[in-house]
């Protein structure tokens, strides 16, 4: 019995030059397996994914949430 593997998409690239995430949830798994991973190799960590204005896709980011005051 053969096993059916669900295809990964290549992130396409935004604009702005950075990786363009279809939906939320696509960058939130992103996300997951990056946090999961452990990277000591990088000073910055990606902690939170965000709607782009510019493409309408989702980007991840290292910077905390705004906060509205």
């Amino acid at each position: 019995m053969s096993r059916r593997r669900t295809r990964y998409r290549v992130p396409t690239r935004c604009p702005t030059g950075k990786v363009r995430f279809r939906d939320r949830i696509a960058a939130t798994l992103a996300l997951a397996t990056i946090q999961r991973q452990g990277r000591a190799d990088r000073d910055k960590t990606e902690t939170r994914a965000y709607r782009c204005p510019t493409c309408a896709g989702w980007h991840l980011t290292s910077q905390r949430p705004r906060v509205n005051r």
